[in-house]
């Protein structure tokens, strides 16, 4: 590659020598390339986890691409985008807590526990169509949604929507202690993103002092006090808790705080029918008017309204659990999965009632993970 002079020619010299003043500048533009690519660095360190943490290496060429003589035509360790995902998300691959098989994908009213994956993007039986966002369209491949066709694999941002998720911590070391560090909370981050939390003082469950990092132990945040089975915040919505037992200095556990790598915003208020589930569904899309004046075929209940919109009366002010009572938050009955869930306005959207993966259709059970 060659280096440009401001005109944007290449510097050639006949000496093949640089003057002094190009030279002090070409080694300032190394010097600032090399820390963009740093700071870029850093930035998709943020993005767990198909990023590396201490323990896990998922960067751009582990496991996913490859420069040279790659299986999948987009330079990709494994041919077909579905195939490449489940290399990782299966039961013994380093993505096992969220597994996602083949017999996992939908089969409409006979079996399954995710959306259809590997399936005709349109489909005349169920009214699908191609979707309507751009990002989402360049990623139907071989006239199939794939997983890419709904999931960015390289962003985790709160601003697509969706459900966070804290991983349960991980002991990264093994220095002797017998107390076990656990995460919670509800993440708030605007990016995904790595915690790694290290013992700087032993002692036991209410003595012992920890610091936490959010970059790979590159810088740390100041020194924080156990409290045993209190849990102490870090930032974010997430907390760390102490079990019983002595934690040795040194030891290390840490854990991915994440959104659901959206590829397009899930249904807002007010859908316009480009949203993630109304964009390749649209002809479904109804509120109460279409419903009650349609031609009667069958297609949607409302949705983008709030409960009670049309007036009629017959509309409870709050739906009920699955046990009959009702519904609390979590749930009166302890299972938080099987609650209907509005967006923030009220509305009934198509995920106040549909689940995407790991779901079982049995209101009665919890599902997972």
């Amino acid at each position: 590659m060659s280096m440009r002079d401001q005109s944007g020619g290449v510097m050639n010299h006949p000496s093949g020598s640089v003057p002094r003043r190009r030279r002090s500048r070409r080694i300032d533009l190394v010097v600032v390339a090399v820390c963009v690519l740093a700071q870029s660095a850093a930035v998709r360190a943020s993005d767990p986890p198909h990023w590396s943490s201490t323990s896990i290496t998922t960067d751009c060429t582990t496991p996913c691409h490859v420069t040279h003589q790659a299986a999948g035509g987009g330079l990709t360790t494994a041919a077909e985008n579905t195939n490449l995902c489940q290399s990782c998300h299966n039961a013994s691959g380093i993505a096992s807590a969220m597994p996602v098989d083949d017999v996992h994908s939908a089969i409409p009213g006979v079996s399954g526990t995710s959306h259809a994956f590997a399936v005709d993007a349109v489909n005349v039986g169920l009214h699908t169509q191609l979707p309507i966002d751009n990002e989402m369209l360049l990623r139907i491949m071989s006239d199939m949604v794939v997983c890419s066709t709904c999931h960015d694999q390289h962003a985790a941002k709160d601003s697509f929507g969706g459900s966070s998720r804290v991983r349960p911590a991980q002991r990264t070391t093994n220095l002797g202690s017998t107390g076990a560090l656990a995460s919670g909370g509800t993440f708030t981050g605007a990016d995904g993103v790595w915690y790694l939390v290290e013992i700087v003082q032993a002692g036991t469950a209410n003595t012992a002092r920890f610091h936490y990092s959010k970059d790979n132990g590159i810088s740390w945040f100041p020194n924080l006090n156990a409290a045993g089975a209190t849990p102490v915040a870090l930032d974010s919505g997430v907390a760390v808790t102490f079990g019983s037992g002595s934690y040795a200095a040194g030891e290390r556990w840490e854990f991915a705080a994440t959104w659901p790598f959206l590829r397009a915003a899930l249904d807002l208020p007010g859908g316009d029918g480009s949203a993630m589930c109304r964009d390749c569904h649209r002809t479904w899309d109804m509120d109460h008017v279409a419903v009650e004046t349609g031609d009667g075929a069958p297609k949607s209940h409302p949705v983008g309204v709030v409960l009670g919109v049309n007036g009629r009366g017959y509309d409870r002010a709050a739906p009920l659990d699955g046990n009959g009572a009702l519904q609390g938050s979590p749930g009166v009955d302890g299972n938080a999965t099987n609650d209907l869930l509005f967006d923030g306005n009220g509305n009934i959207q198509c995920l106040t009632c549909h689940g995407v993966h790991f779901v079982d259709s049995n209101t009665l059970t919890e599902d997972g993970p």
